[in-house]
């Protein structure tokens, strides 16, 4: 039987932090429902087994399969996407998807849902992403659920960027460079979610890595995985204001995720301290794979 007899569905599954999230349930004991676009099932397919079983559907159709729902005590979405694909808009995934997703929760019974957001969704800000997903923290807190929204700080992936650059030899940022953030490892906020699972429903929970670090320190760190120096070059807040002006009249994908990105290097984004897994420790295996590619 599964751990306190719960069936749990694992929205967005085939993404990072849902294989993360099926890896640690399915070794908790609990059975769990992968639920994933169908042109991404071979993603989770190596996790299917006694418990964990695959459904194929897409939260952005009116309907989803009801299979997914049979059983299924607790649903933690993490859908929502960072860079808009498939012509869709974070109003479409990020709110309209999450709000299928729940209307089918409450169809069919099930009794909690813990949606993974991020930190800043309340922010009085511009940023389409942001907005959209306060949006959708809004209507769950309304629902008959008992709720729980995650807002992580970000994600260690979110700093590949940086770096792609100081491989450049260059690192780019926007502003004095001196913003913090809390980024944690997939891994790390997965346990941290699967915690949650029977605790204090109607609470909104900031997550964070072990550590903070100002997006100079961000850069600092790569250079010394790396192994060589360069340079950082700090942009003034207004020609980021002047290119998103312009992105949004003429590109809403790029103006989206423009707009966040800006938003998390200008703005402090930090969150309280959970995992134990280093930023620098990521690097140095993506340095390590990098090298072995030949790249």
């Amino acid at each position: 039987m599964a751990e306190g007899g719960h069936r749990v569905l694992v929205a967005g599954a085939s993404g990072t932090l849902g294989r993360a999230l099926v890896s640690v349930l399915a070794h908790r004991g609990r059975e769990v429902v992968a639920l994933v676009r169908p042109r991404s099932a071979s993603r989770v397919e190596p996790l299917a087994g006694d418990l964990v079983d695959l459904v194929a559907g897409e939260v952005t159709a009116p309907e989803l399969p009801p299979s997914a729902f049979e059983g299924v005590d607790a649903i933690i979405s993490t859908i929502g996407i960072t860079k808009q694909r498939d012509g869709l808009t974070y109003d479409q995934v990020d709110y309209e998807g999450n709000l299928n997703l729940l209307r089918a929760a409450e169809a069919h019974g099930v009794r909690r849902f813990i949606y993974v957001s991020v930190v800043g969704a309340d922010s009085d800000v511009a940023v389409p992403l942001l907005r959209a997903k306060r949006r959708f923290e809004i209507r769950l807190a309304e629902s008959s659920l008992e709720w729980q929204i995650i807002r992580p700080s970000g994600f260690f992936s979110d700093i590949r960027e940086v770096g792609e650059m100081a491989r450049k030899g260059a690192v780019h940022l926007v502003g004095d460079g001196e913003s913090r953030i809390s980024p944690i490892h997939p891994a790390d906020l997965a346990e941290v979610i699967a915690d949650r699972l029977d605790g204090e429903p109607g609470l909104t929970l900031p997550v964070g890595g072990p550590s903070d670090y100002s997006w100079n320190e961000l850069a600092q760190l790569c250079y010394r995985v790396i192994g060589t120096p360069g340079a950082i070059r700090h942009w003034p807040k207004w020609i980021l204001a002047a290119t998103l002006a312009v992105t949004r009249v003429f590109s809403r994908s790029t103006y989206g995720a423009m707009s966040f990105f800006g938003h998390i290097l200008t703005t402090d984004t930090t969150a309280p301290h959970h995992g134990t897994r280093t930023l620098e420790e990521y690097f140095r295996a993506e340095q390590a794979a990098s090298q072995d590619k030949g790249l």
